[in-house]
């Protein structure tokens, strides 16, 4: 017979820990890592998650379910469950968001794909 335990934390394991939704992990429904949607994705570098742009950018309250408070917690934990691919999209969006607008403050532009403007 199955300890309750151990049910609970395989609940726990098939939610994000950000948004408390379902996080689709391949492996926690029982499948090979290998089909797990993870591995088609390429995630952001730590210094990344840990900038103060990515913690400004998910403080404006445009990302739904996400908090830099929440991420913080996250990173300083020892992992417990996997994000989901929403989670993971909203981060790179605001990722994305704030290295374009550095490069409309940037006094060179990117036009050659250097960051220098071509005259």
């Amino acid at each position: 017979m199955p300890q309750h335990l151990e049910d609970s934390q395989f609940d726990k394991a098939q939610i994000c820990p950000l948004c408390q939704g379902a996080n689709q992990c391949a492996m926690t429904l029982g499948a090979e890592i290998s089909h797990c949607w993870c591995t088609k994705q390429a995630f952001p570098k730590l210094t990344q998650l840990l900038s103060g742009d990515l913690a400004a950018g998910l403080s404006t309250g445009e990302e739904a379910g996400l908090s830099a408070d929440k991420l913080a917690q996250l990173l300083s934990l020892p992992a417990t469950a996997c994000i989901c691919e929403t989670c993971l999209s909203r981060i790179k969006r605001v990722l994305t968001a704030s290295v374009t607008s550095e490069d409309k403050n940037s006094p060179s532009g990117l036009d050659d794909g250097l960051g220098y403007e071509v005259k």
